[in-house]
């Protein structure tokens, strides 16, 4: 697994900075929005709806980061009773169990991406006939907006593959559940 380190400090850093740029992004567009609607009597049409866009690409983003850092909600009361090869397995096990989930999501995901997908976001059809009125290119289809389930559920599914392989490969090294689970990588900040 060390020699996937650089990769994966490298993807870690890319969705931090995405994840700062549409927060930044999202904060403008909320204040102006917001003084336009209140300042101005006037709002912006599209704000809305490219807020809510924003959401859920950090939501989905998000997650994969959340759960490397040990800050989504786990049931942990039963491994902590169980001896340490057990406490391995089921860790193994659970994080199998939930690797399939985020494939399904993955496989639905896409699925629905392409099948509802195909319509024009509004949003940006807004933006882009007010900036280039009737040589306005096409609009992105929403498609790009569904992908972001898939996307998100595959980065948490990348991160499960590593937390079984290091679940195995404790068991003949003598560590822990809680040390395998830690994520003492130096580069995940705390």
């Amino acid at each position: 697994m060390t020699f996937l380190m650089p990769a994966q400090t490298a993807l870690r850093a890319a969705i931090r900075w995405l994840l700062i740029t549409l927060i930044a992004a999202l904060l403008v567009l909320m204040t102006t929005q917001i003084v336009m609607r209140y300042g101005f009597n006037s709002s912006l049409l599209w704000a809305e709806e490219m807020c809510r866009y924003m959401l859920i690409w950090l939501s989905f983003l998000g997650i994969a980061l959340a759960y490397e850092r040990g800050e989504v909600a786990a049931l942990s009361f039963l491994s902590l009773t169980l001896p340490r090869i057990p406490a391995l397995v089921l860790g193994a096990i659970c994080a199998l169990l939930s690797l399939a989930l985020c494939g399904l999501l993955v496989w639905y995901g896409l699925k629905f991406a392409d099948l509802a997908g195909n319509s024009k976001i509004p949003a940006l059809r807004f933006i882009l006939e007010d900036l280039f009125g009737d040589a306005a290119p096409d609009a992105p289809v929403i498609y790009w907006v569904y992908v972001a389930l898939p996307l998100g559920m595959a980065l948490v599914g990348l991160r499960l593959i590593g937390d079984i392989l290091m679940c195995l490969r404790a068991i003949p090294t003598g560590q822990t559940l809680a040390q395998v689970l830690t994520h003492t990588d130096p580069s995940v900040a705390p």
